[in-house]
């Protein structure tokens, strides 16, 4: 039984990359790549999620075609690679891929070691020969930023004809989360006055320490003991949502 393809090094090159490199680079390198590839290519990054201590291509192959295999509860970071790039392709695109994921079951694993060995050198390469310039909407708000609110109306206006989704994007950049750390305490207090307790704990949860320190800068003793019980008591499903809270502060 030959040792698999996928194994620690493999496992951390993969995981290593994803993370490294912006979303947008990686769909770039799938433009031009064929949909059964992708099919079993994510399918190898679900199963490598859930690899157990037998690194063999044959417990591969039995974890893709068990039907009642059961799969790790933890959060596996190359799964949600996986799931999350699945969800970006378009709607038509994400049809024909679904339809042969449901067909999927196995694989050939020279097949399959030169489909990840392929994946790796198409990301790596779209990697070096792409000048990433970030978000979007992230650059065009600090543009925006430098001028004053009329024109930054007007100008929101002018971009929402042509890009309407592009401009909430926008305006949620033009004052983000991390602002809160230098706006006056007056704004903070207002904040403590109009916010949930629990969406404070929830928002506050992870936030950058000059954020934290701005708002029990602000508070009451009894306000901070409430907030730090209700944090005590977030479960792992609400801590997920921190950003959204975080979001829907500034929003």
């Amino acid at each position: 039984m030959s040792e698999s393809f996928i194994n620690d090094t493999s496992l951390e090159e993969m995981k290593e990359l994803l993370e490294r490199t912006p979303l947008q680079v990686i769909m770039k390198a799938f433009e031009e790549v064929d949909d059964e590839v992708i099919a079993v290519f994510l399918l190898l990054l679900d199963v490598a999620s859930t690899k157990t201590k037998s690194d063999s291509s044959e417990e591969i192959r039995r974890t893709l075609a068990d039907e009642n295999g059961s799969k790790a509860h933890s959060v596996n970071t190359l799964s949600d690679h996986a799931h999350y790039i699945f969800a970006q392709f378009p709607y038509q695109k994400q049809i024909r891929i679904a339809e042969l994921l449901a067909v999927t079951e196995m694989v050939d694993t020279e097949k399959a070691k030169q489909i990840w060995e392929d994946l790796i050198g198409k990301m790596k390469g779209t990697l070096e020969n792409t000048m990433f310039f970030g978000n979007s909407a992230k650059n065009i708000a600090k543009f925006l930023s430098q001028v004053d609110i009329q024109r930054q109306n007007q100008l929101m206006n002018a971009l929402e004809k042509k890009h309407p989704q592009l401009t909430d994007s926008i305006a949620d950049s033009l004052f983000t989360f991390e602002d809160l750390a230098k706006v006056p305490d007056d704004a903070i207090i207002t904040l403590l006055q109009v916010l949930e307790t629990n969406t404070l704990a929830l928002a506050l949860y992870n936030a950058p320490t000059a954020i934290q320190d701005r708002f029990h800068e602000n508070m009451s003793a009894e306000k901070a003991e409430s907030i730090e019980i209700e944090t005590e008591q977030l479960t792992f499903e609400q801590k997920q949502l921190c950003t959204t809270a975080q979001q829907s502060v500034v929003s």
